[in-house]
């Protein structure tokens, strides 16, 4: 045996070794020890949390995306029905009419709902405090997501819409004006002093209250009797003033009286499609 090895269970060991027979253990303990230290001080590393992805609403009805028409109207698909969406809650600056310039924050609005909805499978959610449907037969709807997303709040909080009360409060309402107030404060989006500066709500009500311009003459030329009343549209068609975007059925109250910048229709559903809306009275 070497003066420099000595014999330990009939295996040569290093000297300290033999002295410290131990050791490895030992200085694993310390090495946890050293371990719990550094993260003690420093914190445990950090890794990306996996992505929370919420479920849909008790009660909604799964629809297809086949068509957004606009930033708070979309067309879907339900089993085999065709039905045309109107989102609860919001209102988007007008891109799709042909007669009226497009508003302010209306191109982005309508691209940010595609992106966001077409072409995808969604949640449709009812509010009874709404009704069904609209004056127009367009269901009345939150849409959510495939994975849990409340897409009418989510437009609001970027930017992309006006939080709207049509009538009586629906059930989100604070929840969607607050995210409103959020939006604005933070001059998200057609909030912006560089893009709208949140004035489209105003310029919607400018355009819908000025006067008739008594030079602009409707280019519908009606074929079979004309009345009194219904001049310049045939008898029994619905005419829908251009200035105001409202169309008037033959027995309304303002029926007789609106004879300049007229558009006629033959039903109802035409001049809801032409973006027309139903007169009050």
């Amino acid at each position: 045996m070497g003066s420099d090895e000595l014999q330990w269970c009939g295996q040569p060991r290093d000297a300290d070794t033999m002295i410290y027979p131990n050791i490895s253990r030992r200085l694993g303990g310390v090495g946890a020890l050293l371990v719990l230290g550094v993260i003690l001080m420093r914190g445990w590393p950090v890794v990306a949390a996996p992505e929370q992805r919420g479920a849909p609403p008790t009660g909604s009805t799964s629809a297809f995306v086949t068509q957004v028409v606009d930033g708070d109207t979309i067309r879907v698909r339900i089993g085999t029905t065709n039905e045309t969406v109107r989102l609860i809650g919001i209102d988007t600056p007008e891109v799709v009419d042909p007669r009226k310039p497009v508003q302010c924050y209306g191109r982005e609005a309508s691209a940010r709902t595609k992106a966001l909805l077409d072409q995808q499978t969604v949640y449709l959610q009812a509010d009874n405090t709404q009704g069904d449907r609209d004056r127009y037969g367009r269901l009345l709807r939150y849409v959510w997501s495939a994975n849990g997303v409340d897409t009418n709040l989510l437009l609001i909080s970027d930017g992309y819409a006006f939080e709207y009360t049509y009538a009586l409060p629906y059930r989100a309402q604070s929840a969607y004006k607050a995210a409103q107030t959020s939006a604005r404060n933070a001059q998200r989006g057609l909030w912006s002093p560089s893009t709208c500066a949140g004035v489209v709500a105003a310029t919607k009500t400018r355009t819908a209250t000025k006067s008739p311009t008594p030079t602009r003459t409707t280019t519908t030329t009606p074929v079979g009797p004309v009345s009194a009343a219904s001049a310049p549209c045939r008898i029994g068609q619905i005419k829908g003033n251009r200035t105001s975007m409202i169309y008037h059925l033959p027995s309304g109250a303002y029926y007789a009286k609106t004879k300049l910048n007229v558009q006629c229709f033959d039903a109802e559903r035409a001049a809801v499609i032409a973006g027309y809306r139903r007169s009050a009275r």
